[in-house]
């Protein structure tokens, strides 16, 4: 069954409800303001049998001036038009605008009514029929057919049915993958079920009881109850369907046009990036212009800022960003049409390229020309371009989340390898992109990384570990990081540029080994920590050992380094420790107070490990510093309930 909708459009009073009514039977205008006023004010909406069981659904637009913002909000979501001309008047200011209207849109097919045959001779028909023709030569209704038709008589209507089956069975329904999203247009309650909202699903599928967002400044969550499609109640509705969702969880005082129901909680923009093209006769827009922004139902003024040129006119377009007051949820792709700030003009629109860029405070040729690709090559270069701002590797599910798609449509760009200048790796939480550029700034940050552990550890048997590096580079502590600076590693040793050991990491010509006289003077001044045990050994006698065994000062440096880094001695404030001894007396300590409640002195620690006062002082803040106790008063506790001895790494 294909999910398709129809729409009409056209000037006031050129016959397009009675022409629905005549089509369908059914009557779109059910406000009594509208019966009273003889004219569409709301949209209005009915449905259309087709041979293969399906459905069309069909948008009823109103045709006066004033209402303009209510038919852009009808024609938002319609597959192919019906553009409605009455014979007796021809071409009118809202045939135009509407026409125009639909371009903008995006709109591709549709069909050309002369309604009210009837009232006319041939020769005004033949007239008519003229003006129409050479008002469509340059419109995507050029070839369009032109059909006779009188609602009053029922001229024309056996011939536009059939054309109407045409259209549907040369048309594809629009795919239901993709994220779910659908603005209101009309609100209800209605007695034994709650709040009703309405509107046309623009994108994705839900099932009845699947959880939806109430996408606004504090978005809701709120469980689908019910649905319709063409008044029928369904299991499921998908884009391209009129729908009707009765929704749980909130109360209809705070629904309100312009907002967008969503599987997803989507990222909200205060700016969006666009290109724009002017219809309107004789108006200009300059660097910067107000006007009244429309997509879907949402409606609101907002500020455009030319980026690549200074002005455009009639007939000109131009890439843009544009500034909203309120927040509002797009995708790229999404069409808009602009108005003047009073409403009674159409100026142009386009399509939103993208939905999160950065704010272009200046206009470089760089940014122009990314736009200008963006917009050329569409979502593969926007894609492209997310991945490039960053400074780090991303993952399929940020971007999808970022741009407001989803991560099917980034993965058949990416298996389709048409996405320029970007790799993929495989983890296991997700596919991830990375630039060419941002790969490359990682190699050279790892090479970097590599360089420096060596300078600030000349000593050591090891090299500079994954953690170490992560933490250079200052990227996440993630499963997908590491998987991929593994990938990145395994290349560099595969390119001879560095060499792993006991999954460290050194330069590819780093041996990783010391001299036989800087080993002997490391094992000297090792032992020497170790025959101090409990005697914190003072600067002045660390020197003079050194002084005995000919170690010069800045190789002394580096040995005391190497030890701390490597952790065999432990710096307490300027004193150093063994590690075991430190090790040792955590170890009695735990022993001492697990399980018990009572805590212990400086003196009664000192008297455990059999030290001196200085010593024990400095152990107890060290343990303090690592989280193993907490100082009460006179008293030491452990901080958490530890049963069994720590063990030093």
């Amino acid at each position: 069954m294909k999910h398709l909708i129809m729409g009409t459009a056209g000037h006031v009073d050129h016959g397009k409800t009675a022409l629905i009514k005549a089509l369908t039977g059914i009557e779109c205008d059910t406000h009594k303001e509208e019966k009273e006023r003889g004219i569409t004010i709301h949209l209005g909406f009915a449905s259309l049998p087709m041979p293969d069981d399906g459905k069309i659904g069909i948008i009823d637009v109103p045709g006066h001036r004033d209402f303009i913002h209510t038919m852009v909000s009808g024609a938002a979501g319609i597959d192919f038009v019906l553009l409605v001309i009455a014979a007796d008047s021809s071409v009118m200011p809202q045939t135009i605008e509407h026409l125009q209207i639909m371009e903008i849109l995006g709109i591709k097919k549709g069909i050309v009514l002369l309604t009210k045959s009837d009232l006319v001779d041939d020769e005004l028909l033949e007239l008519c029929e003229i003006d129409v023709i050479d008002l469509l030569s340059n419109s995507f209704l050029k070839d369009s057919p032109i059909i006779k038709v009188s609602a009053k008589t029922g001229q024309g209507i056996a011939e536009l049915k059939d054309t109407i089956q045409k259209i549907y069975s040369a048309s594809e329904s629009r795919s239901p993958e993709g994220i779910f999203r659908m603005y209101i247009d009309r609100i209800f309650s209605k007695s034994g079920f709650g709040t009703i909202v309405t509107g046309t699903v623009i994108g994705g599928k839900i099932e009845k009881e699947n959880n939806v967002f109430l996408l606004s400044q504090n978005p809701r969550e709120l469980r689908v109850r019910r649905m319709e499609r063409h008044g029928e109640e369904v299991h499921a509705v998908q884009a391209g369907d009129r729908a009707s969702i009765n929704l749980v969880g909130l109360e209809k005082a705070e629904f309100s046009r312009g907002l967008i129901i969503s599987d997803r909680i989507l990222k909200n923009a205060l700016i969006a990036d666009a290109k724009l093209n002017v219809y309107a006769k004789k108006c200009e827009l300059g660097i910067w212009s107000k006007v009244i922004f429309h997509t879907g139902t949402y409606e609101h003024q907002v500020k455009i800022h030319l980026i690549n040129k200074n002005r455009i006119t009639t007939g000109e377009s131009a890439l843009v960003q544009i500034h909203f007051e309120t927040p509002i949820y797009l995708q790229h792709g999404d069409k808009f049409v602009i108005r003047n700030s009073s409403c009674d003009l159409t100026i142009g629109g386009g399509e939103i390229i993208d939905a999160a860029p950065l704010h272009h405070r200046r206009r470089p040729e760089k940014l122009i020309n990314e736009l200008e690709l963006v917009a050329k090559n569409k979502l593969s270069e926007l894609i492209s371009l997310e991945v490039r701002k960053s400074l780090k590797p991303m993952m399929v599910r940020e971007i999808a989340e970022k741009l407001n798609i989803s991560i099917d449509s980034i993965l058949r760009l990416v298996d389709s390898r048409i996405l320029r200048g970007i790799v993929r790796y495989d983890t296991k939480d997700s596919p991830v992109l990375v630039s060419q550029i941002c790969l490359e700034n990682i190699r050279n940050g790892i090479l970097t990384a590599v360089k420096d552990f060596r300078k600030r550890n000349p000593l050591s048997e090891k090299g500079i570990n994954i953690d170490e590096i992560r933490s250079t580079l200052k990227l996440e502590k993630k499963s997908s990081s590491d998987e991929i600076l593994l990938a990145i590693l395994n290349g560099l040793v595969e390119k001879e540029k560095l060499r792993e050991s006991s999954k460290t990491w050194f330069a590819a010509d780093d041996t990783g080994k010391v001299d036989p006289k800087t080993a002997k003077n490391v094992r000297v001044m090792e032992n020497y920590f170790l025959e101090c045990g409990m005697q914190t050994p003072l600067s002045s006698q660390i020197q003079s050992l050194a002084d005995k065994e000919n170690i010069a000062e800045k190789e002394l440096k580096a040995i005391l380094h190497h030890f701390v880094s490597s952790g065999k001695i432990i710096k307490i404030e300027d004193s150093y420790v063994h590690s075991s001894v430190v090790s040792a007396c955590r170890n009695k300590l735990i022993e001492k107070l697990s399980g018990q409640k009572e805590g212990i002195k400086v003196s009664d620690f000192r008297d455990l490990v059999n030290g001196n006062r200085k010593i024990s002082l400095l152990l107890l803040a060290h343990f303090d510093a690592e989280g193993l106790t907490r100082r009460d008063g006179d008293f030491r506790f452990l901080k958490t309930n530890i049963n069994k001895p720590k063990q030093e790494e």
